[in-house]
């Protein structure tokens, strides 16, 4: 028997054919970032969660392609990864052990859930704690980089948030509100005859409360207080719409008895006052500006360095 027979033939009995091909493209070199690589063994371990739950499944034409789709994003993301990583180390950031259990204790603690049920719902997602752990301490020591790169250097002053306060101006409205007054007519008195009086010039509103009026607010002219215009009863409104401030409405039925309307004051452009959204729109303002200067804070990085993706 050859040499060479023999070697081949403890090498099928070691791997067989199927098993060493997987192993070759199991370690392929995907991309090459600086002086590191992603293989695609870490690009699966990447994914493990998601292969666990589709297991030896059938997959459909749509699942396939949806399941490629997610690859090429998670690989992507590990590059990203690999990159902050490098940044990581370049300037000496370190999380100390204890931070890493504070945070699992406080995570546990929200969920209400003990050691045991969480390490349980860990190793569901197809890691063990230690992955956990890994990857927990990866994203707390990416934080710290980007506030020392990122945050740090973003300032929302005043002025901003009064101008997107201003900018925003329909989000931040309110709906109509008007100030009513009513005049409750007895049944011996027509309510027609009434508003013509008014319209006439005969009788302010108030006066016509004070002479006719069985209702309330007769000392304050008939006024009932503001109300929003959604609040309004469909009659109510009906009678008023398109009524200028301190004119008279149609006629309406009010507890049995005819009754007569008027906006007192219309106010139509309210706003949420700033003070009740400043919060708010200080934090979007500082969303916005993490995002731009982390992108360009990335775009910066990745131009720096050296990426090579060893497969399309």
């Amino acid at each position: 028997m050859s040499r060479f027979f023999l070697l081949s033939w403890i090498l099928l009995l070691l791997f067989p054919a199927t098993s060493f091909g997987e192993e070759v493209v199991y370690n392929e070199i995907l991309v090459k970032i600086n002086e590191e690589i992603i293989t695609q063994f870490d690009l699966d371990e990447e994914l493990k969660p998601i292969l666990a739950q589709i297991g030896n499944r059938e997959l459909s034409a749509a699942e396939k392609e949806q399941l490629n789709k997610l690859r090429k994003q998670t690989l992507e993301k590990m590059v990203n990864d690999v990159l902050l990583a490098q940044e990581i180390k370049k300037y000496q950031i370190s999380v100390p052990d204890e931070v890493v259990e504070d945070e699992i204790r406080r995570t546990q603690e929200q969920r209400g859930m003990s050691a045991e049920q969480f390490a349980a719902a860990v190793e569901k997602d197809g890691l063990t704690m230690e992955d956990f752990r890994s990857r927990l301490k990866g994203m707390i020591e990416k934080q710290e980089l980007l506030g020392y790169m990122v945050h740090s250097k973003v300032l929302v002053t005043d002025s901003e948030i009064q101008k997107e306060y201003e900018t925003r101006h329909d989000d931040y409205a309110l709906e109509k509100m008007v100030e009513l007054a009513i005049i409750l007519l007895p049944s011996d008195v027509a309510a027609k005859e009434v508003k013509k009086r008014i319209e006439d010039g005969e009788y302010t509103f108030a006066e016509a409360v004070e002479k006719y009026s069985v209702g309330p607010g007769k000392d304050k002219g008939g006024s009932i207080g503001e109300v929003d215009w959604s609040d309004l009863a469909d009659d109510w409104r009906a009678s008023i719409e398109g009524v200028p401030a301190g004119g008279v409405g149609h006629p309406i039925i009010v507890q049995e008895k005819e009754a007569l309307l008027s906006p007192v004051k219309i106010v139509d452009d309210r706003l949420v006052p700033l003070e009740e959204v400043r919060d708010s729109i200080f934090e979007n303002l500082m969303q916005k500006k993490r995002e731009k200067v982390f992108d360009e804070y990335f775009e910066n990085l990745k131009q720096s360095s050296v990426i090579v993706y060893m497969t399309k």
